[in-house]
């Protein structure tokens, strides 16, 4: 459940604030949240795993791991976002993320409680039960989409420092040999 809400969160967060510390920000309090009711829901007995998942480390790494990627993917394409569209529209950089966060929250809301409405008890746990669907979904978008838009930013920049050589190298300092 975790990583697929992290996915959508930065998404929606950098698509709508394009300011990278802010969109990461802006998904901290949805992540936590579904978080907080996956555990609850894996310890009281209404997951598929028994309800000493969450007591272990492992689970708080992958936690861990995924709100890492979250974070990063929220980063990565707020820098590319900005980039592409800079404008008047960084002027209200707090309102879009007023605005980001409030659809973060409402969506979060949500999710959580038809996660809680659709949990039932389960009767018999399987400690080597597979992923769920929307846990493989969540995993492999967050990690194929890091990759694609941090890949992406590399090339950006490197196009951006190589548009700056040119430009300091102006057609009379060039003809001159760099005196004037």
């Amino acid at each position: 459940m975790t990583p697929l809400a992290g996915f959508v969160a930065a998404l929606i967060a950098a698509w709508i604030i394009r300011e990278p510390r802010r969109s990461a920000a802006a998904i901290l309090i949805p992540f936590l949240g579904v978080l907080g009711v996956q555990t609850w829901i894996l310890a009281v007995g209404r997951g598929h795993n028994p309800p000493s998942t969450p007591q272990g480390v492992s689970y708080w790494v992958f936690q861990a791991f995924f709100l890492l990627l979250a974070l990063g993917l929220a980063t990565q394409l707020a820098i590319i976002l900005r980039a592409r569209s800079a404008g008047p529209g960084q002027v209200n950089a707090g309102r879009r993320a007023l605005q980001a966060s409030g659809l973060l929250l409402v969506l979060t809301i949500a999710f959580v409680v038809g996660a809680v409405l659709d949990s039932h008890p389960v009767l018999q746990h399987n400690a080597n039960s597979p992923l769920p669907l929307s846990g493989v979904i969540g995993i492999l978008a967050l990690i194929v989409s890091l990759v694609v838009v941090t890949v992406l930013h590399i090339v950006q920049r490197r196009a951006g420092a190589r548009q700056q050589k040119l430009a300091d190298v102006s057609p009379t300092t060039a003809v001159a040999g760099g005196r004037r």
